[in-house]
């Protein structure tokens, strides 16, 4: 199926920061995308992207979701299977049933994000230079990178693999853009991988960066433990008209816990109070909120920048939200405070921080 020459396109994401992201770098270059959660989303787009919500299941469920949506994503001519950039997650168990549902001949693995200081070097990858398991990432208490050498992640049963490394974009880009039958590929990787395709296949990059005014209150939910999600944190604490709500930057016993309790709080607000924007890190945050807001579906709009996407959603009472989306580690200081400062230019200081 094709939209005016245009290849369709199917993302199939272990989360819902994966299916945003992945969709961000076509968006940019004038294609419509939308997000389903769990399922493809009643409305058609160029680029569909389905958060399985699968990293939150054990392996072998995993495994059964990603095969039945890979099914159903398996007629769109280029099928691209997300793979978060720091290797957590059941990379194998989702690789192996993807492949095998969507009836493609090779595996291309590049899970490299340079912008992000996520590279590939000899088939390993590195988080700014070191092998992504023994960094934090490694130590991580409910989905921990066990492996930094790409062939161990590797499904046996696949033959036909390409892993690519990278240490800068403009690899990717060179890589992805020469390989051959396109349309034969379950092509898998982070939003480098995302950003090269969409280089290739919307090769006319339109308009793009909107301004998506929010003239009304603001909510940011810090329900990452990273310390780089609570620095950019503190650089929009004393914003006016910007609410905060923050999960505590030290590792709990029970991370589970505190990401409903903050969820919860975070979704009474937006149906209590007129908030035009949530802004959430971590893609469990922004998973739980969206559960409890029942909302199963949402357009991308935009990306604030690499790995930071702003899509608009539809509350039950009709009601529009837009919803940023980030991964914790993503990002400098001045992230959250850029982004805010595109939402509302004129924006000024005042105290409205919560504990």
């Amino acid at each position: 199926m094709r939209t005016n020459s245009q290849p369709t396109i199917g993302i199939l994401a272990d989360d819902l920061t994966s299916a945003a992201d992945g969709a961000g770098p076509f968006v940019e270059r004038g294609l419509r995308a939308v997000v389903g959660r769990g399922r493809l989303p009643a409305v058609e787009g160029t680029i569909v992207a389905v958060d399985s919500g699968s990293r939150s299941v054990d392996a072998s469920a995993a495994a059964e979701l990603s095969a039945g949506l890979a099914a159903r994503l398996a007629s769109r001519q280029i099928l691209y299977k997300t793979v978060d950039s720091t290797l957590r997650g059941h990379i194998t168990a989702e690789l192996e049933a993807a492949f095998r549902a969507s009836g493609r001949k090779t595996l291309v693995f590049a899970p490299a994000f340079p912008t992000a200081g996520r590279t590939t070097v000899s088939g390993v990858q590195l988080v700014d230079g070191v092998p992504v398991a023994e960094t934090r990432y490694g130590r991580d208490p409910v989905h921990p990178a066990r492996h930094s050498r790409l062939v161990e992640l590797v499904p046996a049963c696949i033959g036909n693999v390409v892993v690519i490394d990278a240490t800068t974009q403009g690899d990717l880009d060179r890589e992805i853009a020469a390989m051959p039958e396109a349309e034969s590929i379950l092509w898998a990787g982070s939003p480098g991988m995302a950003m090269a395709l969409a280089k290739r296949f919307a090769p006319a990059a339109a308009a793009s960066n909107p301004v998506v005014p929010a003239a009304g209150d603001i909510l940011v939910v810090i329900g990452s433990a990273n310390s780089l999600s609570h620095r950019q944190a503190d650089q929009i604490a004393t914003q006016a008209r910007v609410t905060l709500l923050r999960a505590p930057a030290q590792r709990m016993d029970d991370p589970l816990s505190v990401l409903h309790g903050i969820a919860r709080d975070a979704a009474e607000r937006l149906r209590r109070q007129p908030f035009d924007v949530v802004i959430a890190t971590g893609g469990d945050t922004m998973e739980a909120i969206l559960d409890l807001l029942e909302i199963g579906a949402f357009e991308i709009l935009r990306e604030f920048e690499p790995g930071f996407p702003l899509g608009r959603a539809f509350l039950g009472d009709g009601r529009e939200l837009l919803i940023g989306m980030k991964a914790g580690g993503f990002g400098d200081g001045d992230t959250l405070r850029r982004a805010i400062a595109e939402l509302r230019p004129n924006i000024v200081t005042s105290a409205q921080a919560l504990p």
